[in-house]
Formats: C-alpha cells, structure tokens, sequence
C-alpha cells in the first residue's frame, strides 16, 4: 500500500477532501442565507450544474477537441472571480436573480475543478493509488465539513471560490495531461459504434442508480432542516473513516458491490426511521441517508475511474453524465424534503406518507432493476480499445504481402504463396458464421480498421443503422470490440491449412 502514496495520490487527497469541503459551506452557509428571500435559487444552481454536466457529456462524447484546458481553465477562473463579486452583493442585498447569476458562475468552476479532479485521479499509475485517493479524501473531506464551525455567508463565499480555484490551479498541470489526451483522441460517439462495450450506454443501470442515491442526497439535506441549513451529522465523519479504513485493509475482488449493499441498507434504514424524527428533530434519519449517499459517492468515484483505465475515451463522457443525473434527483429529493418539512405539525400523515413513498419508489427501483446488477461486473464488462486501427490497419495489410521466405523471394522458380486478402478472409468467416451479404461488407471494413462513422458515410446511413449491423456482426462473430474482429481475421487460416 505504501508503494501507491506518492504526491499526486496526495494531491488527489487534498482535492477531494476541499471539494467535499465546500459542499459543507454551500449547504450550511451559502444556501442557507438564501433560503431566506429566495429558496428556488438552490434548485435552479443545481439544475444548472446537471446542464453543465450533460454539456461536458456532449462535447466529450462528440467534440473532444473542444475541450481546450488553457481556454477553459482561464474561463473557470474568471466565472469564480466573478461569482465571488456577484454573490457577495447579491447575499448582502437578498436579490433573488442576482443570487441566481452568481451561483451560475459560481457552478461553472466547480464543474472544471471536479473535471480536473477527476484527470488526476486518472493519471494515477494504479489502481491501487485511486482507491487510497478516493477513499482517504472522502472521509478526509467529511471530517472537514463536520470539524469546520458555521461561519458567515460573507466568509463562506470567500471560502468557496477560492477553494474551486484552489483546486483547478493545483491540478492543472497532472489533471491537464490527461485531458490532453482525451482531447486528441477520437470522437467516443464514432469509435462507440464499433466497439460498443468498450462504453457505457446512458441506458445502463449505472446512471439509474446514480440518480436514485441522488434523491436520497438531496432529501437527506433538507429533511428537519435548522435555520434553513442542514441538520448536523457528526458521526458521518467516523463511520466514513472506518469505511475507508476497511477498503484500504480488505483483500480480495467484489468490494464494490459489498460497499453498494451496505449503502443501500444505510438508505433504506434511513427513509424508514425518517417519519419518527419529524416532531423529536433527532438527525437519525438524516445521519442514516448522509453515510448511505457518502458510501455510494465513493463508489461511483472507483467504478467511473476503473472505466477510465479501460478505456481513456470512456472516462468524462461517464462522469460527466452520472453527475448529470446526480443533479437531477438531488432536486427532487430536496422537493420533497422540503414539502415534508412544510407539513410536519400540520398534516403529519401527509408528511408520513411522502417518507414512505419515496421509500417504496427507492425499493420498488432497486429490487426490479438491480437485483442482478453487479458493480464489479459493470467493471469488468467494459472491453479495452486495444490497439489502435492504424496498427491494426498496417498489420493486415503486410500480411496481405506475405509470400514465401525472405530467401526465396525473387527466384522465378520458386512458387509463390499469397495469402488471402483481408475480403477473402472475412467472406470465408461471413459464410461460416452466417453473415449477411451487407454484414460482409462492413465486417471487411471494420477488420481495417475504419471506424463506425466511415461507415456510415460509406453507405450514407443513420447511426442506429450501422449499430444494429455491429451488434448483429458482433454477436454472430462471439466477439465484443473491434480489436477482438481484428483479431479473429489476423488469426484466421485457409481451410486448406487448418490443423
């Protein structure tokens, strides 16, 4: 373990235990003051970070050389200085639209500090280094939101600003590395078509689960709330560190999937007591949910950055749409948290039943789709890109060139050998495995090394198009990437010459 704490590992520490940090000061200070003359501006500077996010999604999906570090960091930077200016007079004067403008800026720095956080980690040289980053910075982060005291929003914005700063300038050279890499590497949208499980679908259960742990965050934040802030926790911090301390120590593979049971029964448990806190005030349920959503974040931290060691092109177009999904329940959990607090001593039955349904639909979700869903197999399905087509390309074309040995080349005499031709080859395997004439064709094309948008500008065709013609390829073939045809094809001999 100590062959993987080097100082990145330890940068990577600091940045997610500053990042959970500000997450404290947002909810305890920043929010709270505008709760007072302005309560939607929460909800709407979270939406606006998930549309952030679904932008990142985008543009990492489809365009990632637009991801331009240099350009983008001087412009996160800038919305921070810009954010602490509009803040601090819109907190002072209570506007509302001012309040919302300043969180607006103020989101597109925490979104490129959380993008850099995320590269570093990804630059780390083993997994081992991500799971002593992850875990350690998450219960390091917890322990500072619960041993930093309430302070004024006035300070608080100071505070925030300038630790998303913090973060972006400290990670920029390590993090900035590897999106640069992301950045000059082929579109995730094309490259998908062909190597379909080398990513993850936005219809995977991943994405689901994310959002679903989201509701659970943003109820267990306003339920019983004190002065618009929420209530404190401060056992989270010592059951995070044990946790930490029990990934970090334990053997073995299936971890993954241990942590999401036991933060699904710390969820469960938590929505299940809810009812019995509202008039005692007691943060039981509310410690309960804060451990549960804590476990899953860190999860979703190792699952996301064991994807990105697979496959690079994978990494932020993941990230990037589970925090976008985060957004999205965190809103509607902290809804009904609030409705919930609104009806406690006037409509408690009321109040009771949005407890238990939220419960029920959180069960209800969990059992009729995750009952086989494994996070470990989420990992271990996503298949590398391996080599790249240009590779790939020359190989099959100098075995095309194959003749006889070296030394007996350019002797009249001597009869020539040529191999088959990459057509040749995978018509043969085509009859075999029952292809259609079209599969053939593009089946040719991948083993080439074109990719699935060569494809579909070859045959001017929609994308569904040529991923139902992959996937049928794919599946008649028994094989999962792109690299796996190739392959096949290299490996492929006449059936004159098979043993």
């Amino acid at each position: 373990m100590g062959e993987a704490v080097d100082s990145v590992t330890l940068l990577c520490v600091v940045g997610f235990a500053v990042m959970g940090f500000v997450g404290g000061v947002l909810n305890a200070s920043l929010y709270a003051r505008v709760a007072e003359y302005c309560g939607i501006a929460r909800e709407v500077a979270t939406l606006f970070s998930g549309a952030l996010f679904l932008g990142v999604f985008l543009v990492a999906s489809r365009k990632p050389v637009l991801l331009d570090r240099r350009l983008l960091t001087v412009g996160a930077l800038g919305c921070a200085i810009t954010a602490a200016f509009v803040l601090e007079f819109a907190l002072s004067l209570g506007n509302g639209p001012l309040t919302i403008v300043g969180f607006l800026f103020s989101n597109v720095a925490s979104v490129w500090a959380s993008v850099m956080l995320l590269c570093t980690l990804a630059s780390l040289r083993s997994m081992e280094a991500v799971l002593v980053a992850v875990v350690c910075g998450t219960a390091l982060g917890e322990v500072v939101r619960v041993v930093h005291p309430p302070v004024l929003f006035q300070v608080g914005v100071v505070e925030v600003v300038a630790c998303h700063a913090l973060v972006i300038m400290l990670l920029y050279r390590r993090g900035g590395l590897r999106l640069d890499q992301v950045a000059r590497g082929a579109s995730p949208a094309s490259l998908e078509l062909s190597n379909p499980e080398s990513f993850l679908q936005p219809a995977h259960a991943l994405f689901l689960c994310a959002a679903l742990f989201s509701v659970a965050t943003g109820y267990g934040l306003t339920l019983n709330e004190v002065s618009h802030a929420p209530v404190g926790v401060e056992i989270s911090a010592f059951v995070l560190m044990g946790v930490a301390v029990w990934m970090l120590l334990s053997g073995g593979e299936g971890k993954e999937d241990l942590l999401f049971s036991f933060s699904v029964l710390l969820v469960v448990a938590g929505f299940i007591i809810a009812p019995f806190t509202f008039l005692t005030g007691l943060p039981s349920a509310n410690a309960l949910l804060r451990i549960g959503v804590r476990c899953f974040d860190m999860l979703v931290w190792l699952v996301v950055l064991s994807v990105g060691r697979r496959n690079l092109l994978a990494l932020l177009p993941t990230y990037a749409l589970i925090r976008c999904m985060n957004a999205v329940g965190t809103d509607i959990g902290a809804v009904a948290g609030h409705t919930t607090n609104d009806l406690v001593g006037t409509n408690g039955d009321a109040a009771m039943l949005i407890a238990e349904t939220v419960l029920f639909a959180f069960v209800a979700f969990l059992w009729l789709g995750f009952r086989k869903f494994s996070f470990t197999d989420t990992i271990q399905g996503v298949v590398g890109m391996g080599a790249s087509a240009d590779r790939a390309r020359m190989r099959n074309e100098l075995s095309e060139n194959e003749t006889t040995p070296r030394g007996e080349r350019g002797d009249a005499t001597t009869s020539v050998a040529v191999a088959p031709s990459i057509e040749e080859r995978c018509r043969f395997i085509g009859v075999d495995c029952g292809l259609t004439e079209r599969e053939t064709e593009i089946f040719a094309m991948l083993a080439r090394g074109r990719n699935g948008q060569f494809v579909m500008d070859y045959y001017v065709v929609s994308r569904n198009t040529v991923k139902s013609h992959v996937k049928h390829i794919y599946a008649k073939l028994g094989v999962h990437s792109q690299q796996e045809l190739i392959d096949l094809v290299e490996d492929w001999r006449a059936p004159a010459a098979r043993s």
